[in-house]
């Protein structure tokens, strides 16, 4: 009888390995792509210029947040309950597109206030102005995205996210070459290089975009508004949260600053990566899983591995951060005291993506606020606190630190409304991290040591991890005979 049981949790697995490979190939060839352009543009662009155009990315992001309304994460919710997804999908776009057409139309009629909050002067009206267009393409491309992944086409997905960004680098190796080489050139780049990625994404579902035949349905709207209102707090608190320390580098600091801390964020980004891979793949299943009942054995399983294989990687991002040096430019050279801390982010919100599920199972989407309360007051008092006299370390310091928080009260907040996975060894693993990453803000000649070090350590605490993955490895291998 085990071992039947262990037979549907290897074939189970084995397909959700496939999934997650599938999903994961395009936001890492796209990260390879995005990885590419970082020595090309901090190469030319100097950091002041680089915070700049940070900026400008950081506000999408944020105002982007708030425009969804939280109706992007109600539609995932009721997807696989809607008989009509194209209708399904038209409701959703409704009130998000129209407060989008808002934002256009205000960086069209008042340029210069937006332009001086994002570049420190006000007389860059263009960037301005494609500000409020690539809103409106966002918004479009968050949902028809939405849709490919609910339904699982993992290689259409990641084809998708590789257009995109394929041709964002064809864009910025344009510009830098033949036009400027300032914060501009990434501003083009990326707007251009976005809407001509999402040229193909629109065509391919124009039928899912056709508003022949719409009808107002005030019953499904309402469910959808109902379900996305409180966690459009709880989002906007958590987007905040993830840009709260540039917006103190903009308050405290200087745009010099902000590139260099934008610059590490890149590098960080590999950990990104399979965050947004994982988190791809992982949202349709875990529902799927819910509503099949999966023993609790197999989240567990999902959540002990994903711990072991970013930590391993974050772990093996201090052992090369050195080589941040050569991949930046001596102008951004500091950057190797901050990868470490802004590892953190991606590495623990990647994990508490398998931890918070009773929140979003038992529906009570409210709790979402509490988490990124309890997460972003010590971020607001540490960046106060850090900021100013530290600058970019300050920053990174308190973002991570906030992330730790956040992981606590998603699982917290989980375990009371569906079950408490053990954790104990997740926060045994985090701690030692951040030990590490503190020792690697200083110039020590024992550095690497103390890395090869916490490596073992993670090793070691996570040894019963490695045992289970190694045992179905074998398991596997034979079964292929």
């Amino acid at each position: 009888m085990a071992e039947a049981a262990y037979e549907t949790v290897e074939n189970v697995m084995n397909k959700l390995i496939k999934k997650l490979i599938g999903f994961s190939m395009g936001p890492v060839i796209g990260a390879l792509i995005s990885f590419m352009t970082i020595p090309l543009t901090t190469y030319y662009i100097n950091p002041a210029e680089y915070g700049k155009a940070s900026m400008f990315l950081l506000f999408q992001t944020i105002v982007g947040t708030f425009l969804f309304l939280g109706v992007d994460q109600a539609y995932t919710r009721e997807y696989h309950g809607a008989s009509d997804k194209t209708k399904l999908l038209q409701h959703a776009l409704l009130l998000p597109l129209g407060l989008a057409l808002l934002v256009l139309f205000a960086a069209l009629l008042h340029p210069r206030p937006l332009s001086q909050l994002l570049f420190g002067r006000p007389d860059e009206a263009l960037p301005t102005i494609l500000f409020g267009v690539m809103t409106l393409f966002m918004v479009l491309e968050r949902f028809l995205m939405l849709s490919v992944r609910m339904r699982e086409k993992a290689f259409e997905y990641s084809l998708l996210a590789i257009m995109a960004k394929s041709a964002v680098f064809l864009l910025t190796l344009f510009f830098i070459f033949f036009i400027r080489r300032d914060f501009l050139t990434v501003v083009y780049a990326t707007v251009f290089g976005q809407i001509t990625g999402d040229a193909w994404l629109f065509w391919r579902y124009r039928r899912m975009l056709n508003p022949k035949g719409f009808s107002m349905d005030r019953v499904l709207l309402k469910t959808l508004v109902t379900f996305g209102l409180p966690i459009v707090i709880a989002t906007s608190l958590s987007s905040l949260l993830g840009g709260l320390d540039r917006l103190a580098l903009r308050l405290w600091s200087t745009f010099n600053q902000i590139g260099i801390f934008s610059a590490t964020l890149k590098v960080a980004a590999v950990l990104s990566v399979f965050q947004s891979g994982f988190t791809s793949f992982w949202v349709p299943t875990a529902y799927r899983w819910y509503s099949e009942n999966r023993p609790v054995t197999y989240f567990k399983i999902v959540s002990d591995t994903v711990l072991l294989a970013m930590s391993l990687l974050a772990a093996g991002i201090f052992l090369f951060k050195g080589i941040i040096v050569f991949l930046l430019s001596a102008h951004y050279s500091s950057a190797q005291y901050l990868v470490c801390f802004l590892c953190m982010q991606p590495l623990i919100y990647t994990v508490s993506e398998t931890t918070c599920l009773g929140i979003v199972f038992s529906k009570k989407s409210y709790l979402n606020i509490w988490v990124g309360l309890c997460a972003l007051i010590p971020a607001v008092i540490l960046d106060i606190l850090l900021v100013p006299p530290f600058g970019a370390k300050g920053a990174a310091i308190a973002t991570a630190v906030a992330f730790l928080f956040f992981f606590a009260a998603r699982t917290f907040f989980s375990g009371k409304h569906w079950v408490c996975l053990p954790v104990t060894k997740h926060y045994i693993v985090f701690l030692i991290l951040f030990a590490a990453a503190f020792i690697n803000l200083m110039d020590v000649p024992w550095l690497t040591i103390a890395n090869i070090f916490s490596l073992l350590l993670i090793l070691i605490v996570q040894r019963s991890t490695i045992r289970v993955l190694w045992v179905f490895w074998k398991k596997t291998r034979t079964n292929r005979r």
